[in-house]
C-alpha cells in the first residue's frame, strides 16, 4: 500500500480553525467535510493520468491508463473518517504495480529470463497520489470553510 501523509502545518491550521468550536459542531464540520475531501481527491486523482493509450503523454510524466484499473483502484480506496476529534484520510491502491509507477522501479518478473539477454524494463517515477494530496493540502481551507458554512446554515 502506498501512503502519503498532508503536511503537518496544513494540519494545525485546520485544528487551530476548529479550536473554537464546540465539540459537537467539531463532529458536525467533520461529517460535512467528508464528501468534500471525497470530492475533491475524485477530481485531482485523474488529473495525473494521461488518458488511454500505449504510452502516457510525449514527455512521459503522466501515466497511461489502458484497463483504468489502477485509477479505479485508487479512486475507490478513498477513504475520510472522524472520531469526533481527528480526521483521518487515506487513499491508495493494493495492486502490486502502483508503487512502480508512484516511485520508478524495475517492472516485470526477475529472471532467469527465456531470451539471453532478457531484462526488465526501468520505469521512471509518474507520481499521481502525492501531486493529488498536494492538491488536497492546498484546497483544504476552503474545504473546511465550506463545511463550517453547511453546518452553520443547518443549524
Amino acid at each position: 500500500m502506498i501512503t502519503v501523509q498532508i503536511d503537518d502545518s496544513a494540519i494545525q491550521q485546520l485544528q487551530q480553525r476548529l479550536a473554537g468550536f464546540a465539540p459537537r459542531l467539531v463532529v458536525e464540520v467533520h461529517k460535512a467535510l467528508k464528501p468534500l475531501i471525497y470530492q475533491s481527491l475524485r477530481n485531482a486523482v485523474p488529473r495525473y493520468f494521461a488518458g488511454s493509450g500505449v504510452k502516457g503523454d510525449s514527455n512521459g510524466t503522466l501515466l497511461s491508463s489502458r484497463s483504468g484499473n489502477l485509477l479505479n483502484s485508487v479512486l475507490q480506496s478513498i477513504d475520510a473518517r472522524s472520531d469526533g476529534q481527528t480526521l483521518s484520510i487515506s487513499i491508495g491502491s493494493s495492486l502490486p504495480y502502483a508503487a512502480i509507477h508512484e516511485y520508478g522501479g524495475y517492472a516485470g518478473r526477475r529472471g532467469p529470463f527465456k531470451k539471453k539477454e532478457g531484462r526488465r524494463p526501468y520505469l521512471r517515477p509518474r507520481p499521481y497520489l502525492r501531486p493529488a494530496i498536494n492538491d488536497l493540502q492546498q484546497e483544504l481551507p476552503a474545504l473546511l470553510e465550506q463545511a463550517i458554512q453547511q453546518v452553520q446554515a443547518s443549524q
